[in-house]
């Protein structure tokens, strides 16, 4: 069903991956993690550079699908990615979040097409869990009966 996304991640304390309501599904934040393993680690910007960054946002949004995928039975299922968060963790003077997030548009769009496409909000922050360079969220319309 959804062979080009990797496995889902279990949450990492008292809450859901994916809650739906009215249509619409909440993903919560992803991590750019492998099970326990963070696939990259530290600030943008000194630590992590920009490309590693967008690898790091690429992986966020892969596993964002697939605990969406899993929570309403496919990505048939999603009329439309509505909006993403993303938060970069980064260093003194590192402007690029947007760029960063370009990372998690471009696969967005490429699993979903048109679906794909959203709005998008980009935040600098100083630490993110487990020493993460990049989280992100997300919020998708899905089709009535899930």
């Amino acid at each position: 069903m959804n062979a080009n996304l990797p496995k889902t991640n279990a949450p990492g304390g008292d809450y859901v991956s994916v809650i739906v309501h009215g249509g619409v599904a909440y993903v919560s934040g992803q991590l750019p993690r492998r099970g326990d393993e963070l696939v990259f680690k530290g600030k943008v910007g000194s630590e992590v550079d920009l490309a590693s960054a967008q690898r790091a946002a690429a992986v966020c949004a892969e596993l964002c699908l697939a605990a969406l995928a899993e929570a309403v039975g496919g990505l048939d299922r999603v009329e439309q990615i509505l909006r993403i968060t993303g938060y970069v963790a980064s260093a003194p003077g590192f402007v690029q979040q947007s760029q960063v997030m370009n990372g998690a548009s471009e696969v967005l769009v490429a699993h979903l097409g048109s679906r794909g496409r959203h709005a998008r909000t980009s935040v600098g922050v100083a630490e993110l869990p487990r020493g993460a360079p990049v989280e992100i969220d997300l919020i998708a319309a899905v089709r009535a009966g899930v």
